[in-house]
Formats: structure tokens, C-alpha cells, sequence
């Protein structure tokens, strides 16, 4: 176990009984590198003018970033939610890299950890422009 952190254990073993191969996959690589997460942690958006509580597939706290994994994009429906996922996310100013099944080749974690660093980067310009126009 990487992290000691209560809870943390539960996650891990969670992921590995209720996950899909791709969520399972992306847990043991967070694990792997020591990057603590949180399975399923509740995320309160605004969806349709209605509040509502989304589960996303995984949470890394000290990264304020958010990943969901997509695992079926020949299903057009599954194809459209998760457009949809994205826009609100995008709308509401909620970090969140997206990981695809046809992602897991190569190098991947490495392209993961840079999706997390590019979007703490783009966060970092976006507080650089209001110091400079404040400040």
C-alpha cells in the first residue's frame, strides 16, 4: 500500500471489486505512483438547472483534479453522455481529464501525469492574469 492515509486501503480495494478493467487499471497506476485518490467521491454540479450529486471515477485531492474513465465509445448513447459529462464539467470550471480505453498503450501514465500537470499549469495562467490585472 502506498498511501497510509485512513481510507485510502478501502478505495484501492473498492476499485478492484467494483471497478471496470480501465478504472482498475488507472487505480494501479495512481498506486503505483503514489498518487492518492479517492474512488467515486461526490461532486455536486449544476446539470439541466437542476443541482446534482455525480459520482466521478476518481478524485486526487492534492492535484484538485478530477478522471473519469470512458470505456465504450461505440455506444452512441454512452458516446453522447459523455459529451455531455464534458461540457458540464467544462462549464462549471471543473478540472477533469477524461481516459479512454484505446489510451492504455505506450507510455500512457506518463501522458496522464502530464493531462494533470497541463491542466495545473492552465489553472496557475489563470490566476497569473488576475494577479497582473489586480495587483
Amino acid at each position: 500500500m502506498v498511501a497510509t492515509e485512513k481510507g485510502l486501503e478501502d478505495t484501492v480495494e473498492e476499485v478492484e471489486r467494483n471497478g471496470s478493467n480501465g478504472e482498475k487499471q488507472i487505480a494501479r497506476m495512481l498506486e503505483r505512483y503514489g498518487v492518492r485518490y479517492l474512488y467515486e467521491y461526490p461532486l455536486a454540479v449544476k446539470d439541466r438547472g437542476k443541482v446534482r450529486v455525480w459520482y466521478p471515477d476518481f478524485w486526487l485531492p492534492e492535484y484538485g483534479v478530477f478522471m473519469e474513465y470512458v470505456g465504450n465509445l461505440k455506444n452512441e448513447d454512452y458516446t453522447a453522455g459523455i459529451q455531455h459529462k464534458k461540457a458540464v464539467y467544462r462549464d462549471a470550471g471543473v478540472p477533469c481529464l477524461f481516459v479512454e480505453e484505446n489510451d492504455f498503450h505506450g507510455d500512457w501514465p506518463k501522458r496522464i501525469f502530464g493531462q494533470v500537470k497541463e491542466s495545473l499549469y492552465g489553472r496557475l495562467e489563470k490566476l497569473d492574469s488576475v494577479e497582473q490585472k489586480y495587483f
